[in-house]
């Protein structure tokens, strides 16, 4: 599949059919909605009651953290009581670090999930400085046949699917060494390990590319997708999540932004949105988001089981693989410019817009309260005449697009900086993307408005943060409306700039969902420490339950908090650790005087 016509919105991805048990992933099945206990494995009993809890609310597949040979052994007696409860829901294992759990797990469960930065790789003193000379390099990729076809072989002579899952920040040194910690980097380990399984004449492979960083997981799915057509590999189908979302709103909104506009370009088989929170609550919120992602926008003729929606037009100019603000010239509303080298702006009426710390631009329609914006709603009709007598009287205009056809009328416009365009939103990102290609051919930059009239339910809200949020990751959109019967209009918008990464208001958290591994209660310490820290504006803060989830799944944080040892926890600056062992109790604290000693702590008001 081309990423470019999957863009255009031309296209649901079509893979390759991986059976779990009596479930399918790919092919032409829905997507797959799952999820992950957050108990000890060792703890049979409480493992078994959340995987019966998790299938009955809804739960299709259930991953168990498998940190060693004896959580795996486990497995065994969790498999059988799970099933003498009538529950047929598939399970994986979870494997980081252990080759041996995993060659014990897939005795018992019908997927093992293994990590392509830990499977085979050793970490060493060196870290990702160490230059690898070619031969230590080929002899790296030697290790990964070695350590891991084994492992394939288990798998196809019992049945079971594999997944192999990068994650961002936690690549092997070999991999840092030639390609950083980057996307292009995590898909060249998934895809050494993919030789193996060819290389055995085994296709029952799963692909996850996970990040907490949005922009991140888009680029990285994007890559992987792309690499596997170009080199005429079988279409493997995709498991989507952005680990260490967060809790709340953020969490879902963070979510919604990387797995959802993904889902809207029609690439992802099967999701988990990772939530600090109980993991059945995730299960609404996923069954939510792919209800949302994968009903048809208004004017839409995609059928999502492969139909084709003919959007024609010029090829968008931004590049899917990598981030670049989309160049626009500058526009003036009052005191604020949008556009050009600006922040994305916050639209709200005068209503709306109150005191706060980040004032948003106020926005009334021509005909409200005298504010001087005139709404101009274009159809395949010519642009109106008043247009010209508004843009000589200095009045800023929108242009609303109703449709792809009226993308013409451009061509009629008087020149001046005094436009924005917006497109109707039931045109969904396709659209936008549209627009802005038959803008930038036509030689007309103006800011782009990206608009959204709430309908109050969460399908709603999960909907418009993949379309919105998906064109932010991509550059798209230098002023967000966001209208609605949510009461807080405003704050849901800077909110949404955050969980994409367009602008930053408020302290970024990045915190995992827990797991069997994690080493104390992360929705308690989540809730102390946002607390103590949730003021500051221009920090992130990795909450992580221990050392899986540390070093390697914050790579994006300035300062982190992760489990050490039961009881303990260690301190990081970026990737450094600079305190180890701080008992629990104290930890919080001593994180404030982290803060403060690096000249990042504000008081609060």
């Amino acid at each position: 599949m081309n990423i470019r016509q999957s863009r255009l919105g031309t296209f649901r991805r079509q893979t390759l059919e991986v059976a779990v048990a009596d479930r399918r992933i790919g092919g032409r099945n829905p997507v797959l909605v799952q999820s992950m206990t957050t108990t000890l494995t060792k703890d049979i009993e409480a493992t078994v009651a959340q995987t019966v809890q998790l299938a009955r609310a809804g739960c299709e597949l259930v991953r168990i953290t498998t940190p060693t040979q004896t959580d795996a052994a486990c497995l065994e007696e969790i498999v059988k009581q799970v099933r003498a409860q009538g529950v047929t829901v598939p399970l994986c294992a979870d494997i980081h670090f252990q080759p041996a759990a995993a060659f014990e797990a897939v005795k018992w469960v019908e997927k093992v999930r293994i990590n392509p930065g830990n499977f085979a790789d050793a970490k060493t003193a060196y870290g990702f400085q160490k230059e690898f000379a070619d031969s230590d390099y080929e002899r790296g990729i030697q290790k990964i046949s070695d350590k891991f076809r084994p492992l394939v072989k288990m798998a196809r002579e019992r049945g079971a699917a594999l997944r192999i899952g990068s994650n961002h920040g936690s690549l092997s040194d070999r991999i840092l060494s030639r390609w950083g910690d980057t996307p292009e980097g995590m898909v060249v380990s998934a895809l050494e390990y993919l030789a193996v399984c060819e290389d055995e004449g085994f296709d029952q492979v799963v692909f996850s590319m996970k990040s907490s960083n949005p922009k991140v997981v888009l680029q990285c799915y994007r890559l992987l997708v792309e690499r596997l057509a170009t080199e005429n590999r079988k279409p493997y189908p995709i498991h989507l999540g952005v680990t260490e979302a967060g809790e709340g709103r953020d969490g879902r909104l963070k979510s919604a932004v990387g797995i959802g506009s993904l889902l809207l370009d029609g690439i992802g088989d099967t999701i988990r949105v990772s939530l600090t929170e109980d993991p059945v609550l995730e299960i609404p919120v996923a069954r939510n988001l792919v209800e949302a992602c994968t009903r048809p926008f208004e004017g839409d003729l995609r059928d999502f089981a492969g139909g084709v929606l003919p959007l024609t037009g010029p090829a968008e100019t931004s590049d899917p693989f990598n981030y670049q603000r989309r160049s626009s010239l500058p526009i003036r509303i009052n005191a604020s410019e949008i556009g050009a080298s600006h922040p994305v702006r916050v639209g709200a009426s005068a209503e709306e817009s109150g005191e706060g710390k980040d004032r948003p631009v106020e926005w009334t329609d021509l005909g409200g309260s005298g504010f001087p914006l005139a709404r101009v709603d274009l159809s395949e009709k010519a642009v109106p005449p008043d247009v010209s007598e508004l843009v000589r009287a200095g009045i800023p205009v929108e242009l609303h697009f109703l449709n792809a056809a009226a993308l013409d009328a451009i061509r009629l416009l008087p020149s001046s900086n005094l436009y924005l365009a917006s497109v109707a939103p039931s045109l969904g990102p396709w659209g936008v993307r549209s627009l802005c290609a038959r803008l930038e051919k036509a030689g007309f930059r103006p800011p782009v408005v990206l608009r959204w009239d709430l309908d109050g339910t969460e399908p709603d809200l999960l909907r418009m943060s993949a379309t919105l949020g998906g064109l932010l990751c991509d550059g798209y959109g230098d002023l967000v409306r966001i209208s609605g019967p949510s009461g807080d209009a405003v704050e849901l918008s800077y909110d949404l700039l955050q969980a994409s990464g367009a602008r930053r208001s408020k302290t970024e958290f990045i915190s995992c969902p827990s797991c069997g591994r994690t080493l104390f209660d992360l929705v308690t310490t989540s809730a102390r420490i946002r607390e103590k820290t949730g003021h500051l504006k221009d920090v992130s803060i990795a909450i992580m339950g221990c050392i899986v989830n540390g070093p390697g799944e914050m790579a994006d944080a300035d300062f982190g908090y992760v489990g050490g040892t039961p009881g303990t926890v260690n301190l990081y600056v970026r990737r450094d650790c600079v305190r180890r062992g701080v008992p629990e109790a104290e930890a919080p604290d001593a994180l404030v005087a982290l803060l403060k000693e690096h000249g990042r702590w504000i008081e609060p008001a």
